[in-house]
């Protein structure tokens, strides 16, 4: 019987953290461009400075790793708000780097930093989530 409990709380554990890692993500449109760029953002649970970057015609994942969180105003009775940078991990170093103003679940002011300067903003692209990431329209 203890060992039936133990594996019943083994299973509820691993089956919750799937479930975390399935859900951890936001889906993001592209605004003031001729042709709109979609991404999906994964916040690994596991690993609160690890993460990776999906676009809807990418050829894969970004591995991006959190740079900075810098509190830019702390509002009383409210979760602060923070400015968030996180960075493209690759072998070539001519990755850009992400950055976004939340406070607590709200992610606001989302953007693309490339390396040569160029930003691009992004918004929240709900309608293109499910339960199990971003699902897009095909072109």
């Amino acid at each position: 019987m203890k060992r039936l409990i133990g594996i019943l709380v083994i299973w509820v554990v691993l089956a919750n953290s799937a479930m975390a890692d399935v859900n951890d993500f936001r889906c993001f449109k592209s605004i003031d461009l001729k042709n709109t760029l979609r991404l999906q953002f994964v916040f690994r649970t596991n690993k609160d400075d690890a993460g990776y970057v999906i676009y809807q015609s990418g050829s894969g994942p970004i591995p991006v790793k959190l740079m900075k969180e810098t509190e830019l105003r702390r509002v009383s009775g409210r979760p602060s708000l923070f400015e968030t940078r996180w960075r493209e991990i690759s072998s070539t170093d001519t990755g850009g780097a992400y950055a976004y103003e939340n406070q607590g679940a709200i992610i606001d002011n989302f953007r693309y930093l490339r390396k040569d300067g160029k930003v691009f903003r992004f918004v929240d692209d709900s309608e293109g989530a499910t339960d199990n990431g971003c699902a897009w329209t095909p072109k």
